[in-house]
């Protein structure tokens, strides 16, 4: 599936969800005031995300100008956001699978990894939320027509910034800041070996989020 197509389908995605979380906003707005801060859900609630990132060193390029980067660019998550009782604080818990690849006339390279992510959450506003975690990296690899590179599972911090959209949805902007390290090239093991330079895969990104 090409970039664009999965861009497109992003895309629909993100706004099949607005009509189901419009009534969750209607109801919401009859019973609370602007200035009230109040859970945008009650207890847990299953979560699901998706997004566009961008950043982290290049893999690999193509005479074109197109390029692989470390932390690109396709993101999606489910999990579970839980709203603690009269409080501001949310613990939002998802596994991931980010992803990108690069194709040209000899081949495609591409690069993936899976991903648990834990963060705490909190609500400035009804419409605003804030929150720092941590980044659990794992099955990390990379593979061209030439060469194959697994890493290892690797640990980093993620910072994000949610809007309220409509009802349970939010849309926001994150950085996460993470490194790998590679475990084997072509099944060589590198273990043992000094000198190895980490791989930055930090990035910067936009996501939905839909809880339901």
């Amino acid at each position: 599936m090409s970039k664009i197509n999965i861009i497109v389908l992003l895309l629909v995605f993100f706004q099949s969800t607005q009509a189901f979380s419009e009534v969750k906003e209607n109801e919401m707005e009859a019973s609370v005031s602007p200035q009230t801060v109040v859970p945008e859900v009650s207890g847990f609630n299953l979560v699901v995300s998706a997004g566009l990132t961008s950043g982290g060193e290049t893999l690999a390029k193509t005479t074109d100008g197109g390029s692989l980067k470390a932390g690109g660019l396709f993101l999606m998550s489910a999990g579970g956001i839980y709203s603690f009782e009269n409080s501001k604080f949310q613990l939002q818990g998802t596994f991931g699978y980010h992803f990108d690849e690069l194709s040209a006339d000899n081949g495609t390279a591409d690069f993936s990894r899976t991903s648990i992510e834990i963060i705490p959450f909190y609500r400035l506003s009804n419409k605003f939320r804030v929150g720092f975690g941590y980044v659990r990296a794992m099955s990390v690899k990379y593979s061209d027509p030439f060469d194959s590179i697994n890493f290892d599972d690797a640990n980093g911090y993620v910072l994000e910034m949610d809007w309220k959209l409509r009802g349970n949805s939010w849309w926001g902007v994150r950085y996460v800041d993470i490194e790998y390290l590679a475990s084997s090239i072509n099944g060589f093991d590198l273990s043992g070996i000094s000198g190895i330079k980490p791989v930055d895969g930090s990035y910067f990104g936009m996501l939905f989020h839909l809880a339901f």
